[in-house]
């Protein structure tokens, strides 16, 4: 059982978290969703109030560095006009994952974006859910790309055309309703969960003192919230029997980003690009803002630009912006925190160090073997090579789920960490007092 002490240190637009290098304040983004005009005026704004690059979440949603003080009040007021931020009492709870090509994927079963602004409209009309935590997460999964997860703590599953199921942290509720009670399943599970948290303090449903099992069982034995429902006899993982022609729903298999080019379900393409260690840079913001495209930001920290009717065309002006398309570039499964001069508790430049790792890759490419040509003597391609996070400290803050952990440590060498095994907690790490005025402490993306 996990008990909190304190709330979450998730930053918002309206409560930023200090840094070294100033402060931080995150944009939702549910469904990693941006529009060519919010894109443009979100690179206008880091230009203005922060560093002008910016950083890409592993919940799909931005971060604005270097950030004064005083400037807060304006940036809120400018990320409120650009309609990124419906309601500033729910400014760090909208956090809503959906696939990259919702409403675009061939292999969907259903249209996850209309559901995606539902639920995002029913979590700010709810005054109560405010109390959720800033890392409470919710997955929208429409049956084409992955992306239904137990580390969510709420997921709506498509089963068929007309019939979503939820899960609670990877725990089938049995609850099966119409698209339109979507929402109002959310609400309501999330409710029950503030209750069933209590004194714990607990962020996520799997933090819960009875364990998230006994919650979605509760759930299930109780009357569902909505006219829709059709209960599931065959027990709470039984739901492909249950649902005529349902496939199970899939777990995530790679929380890699999609790259190259991807046919969309009207003809179109999407093109999925790598984003160097999950930072926009100004250059970078500069060539997608020129292409006047529809964004999708993923939970890989890459980004998917949506609608494009030349493939080829967009895919050569992301690569001549820096933003890779091959998915076997050397930059893919390459992570890394803040690191040393923007975080406090760094002990090394981690982004440095990924970036020399990235590039160290890309040398020995000529001469790795790779699927076309492999290995005589049978040793892994390229592509089998471990995705990695460098971190600078135990904390790990960011990391990718799947990834090996290469942790900085005070004698200036990396621990490297399984990804089933926490790295060795560091005696008693020095931090630097807050940036004046400063409330929160930094916080992992």
């Amino acid at each position: 059982m996990v008990v909190r002490e304190r709330d979450d240190a998730c930053p918002g637009v309206v409560d930023a978290s200090p840094a070294d290098d100033g402060l931080i304040a995150r944009v939702r983004l549910p469904g990693g969703r941006l529009t060519p005009d919010r894109l443009t005026e979100l690179a206008r704004l880091t230009r203005r109030f922060g560093t002008g690059s910016v950083d890409l979440t592993a919940r799909a949603n931005i971060q604005l560095r270097g950030l004064a003080e005083a400037d807060l009040p304006a940036l809120a007021d400018a990320v409120a006009a650009a309609g990124l931020m419906p309601s500033r009492s729910h400014d760090r709870v909208r956090n809503i994952l959906a696939s990259p090509l919702a409403g675009r994927d061939p292999n969907a079963l259903l249209d996850a974006d209309a559901v995606l602004t539902a639920v995002d409209h029913a979590l700010c009309a709810a005054p109560d859910l405010t109390a959720l935590s800033g890392r409470f997460l919710i997955g929208i999964d429409d049956g084409g790309l992955p992306i239904a997860s137990a580390r969510h703590d709420l997921d709506l599953v498509a089963l068929a055309e007309h019939t979503f199921a939820l899960h609670v942290a990877g725990h089938d509720t049995t609850w099966r309703f119409d698209p339109t009670d979507a929402s109002a399943a959310i609400v309501h599970a999330a409710r029950a969960f503030l209750t069933a948290r209590a004194n714990s303090g607990a962020w996520h449903i799997r933090e819960l003192p009875d364990g998230a099992a006994r919650f979605a069982a509760t759930l299930a034995a109780a009357p569902a919230p909505f006219a829709s429902s059709e209960p599931v006899t065959g027990g709470a993982h039984d739901h492909a029997a249950a649902t005529p022609n349902a496939a199970r729903p899939r777990r995530r298999a790679d929380g890699r980003p999609p790259i190259g080019v991807l046919a969309q379900s009207d003809g179109r393409f999407a093109i999925g690009a790598l984003v160097p260690l999950g930072r926009l840079t100004q250059h970078h913001l500069a060539a997608l803002v020129g292409l006047r495209a529809e964004l999708r930001i993923t939970s890989g920290r890459g980004v998917v630009v949506r609608d494009v009717t030349d493939p080829a065309a967009t895919t050569a002006a992301l690569e001549a912006a820096g933003l890779p398309c091959d998915p076997a570039s050397p930059w893919r499964g390459v992570t890394a925190c803040s690191g040393l001069g923007a975080c406090r508790r760094a002990l090394a430049d981690v982004r440095t160090e990924a970036g020399r790792h990235a590039l160290g890759r890309a040398s020995r490419r000529a001469d790795h073997p790779t699927p076309d040509r492999p290995a005589v003597d049978g040793s892994p391609t390229l592509d089998d090579a471990p995705d990695t996070h460098w971190v600078g400290c135990a904390r790990a803050c960011g990391k990718p789920a799947g990834a090996t952990l290469l942790v900085a440590r005070e004698d200036g060498t990396y621990e490297t960490v399984p990804p089933d095994r926490a790295p060795t907690p560091s005696p008693a790490p020095l931090i630097r007092p807050p940036a004046p005025g400063a409330s929160r402490p930094s916080t992992p993306a």
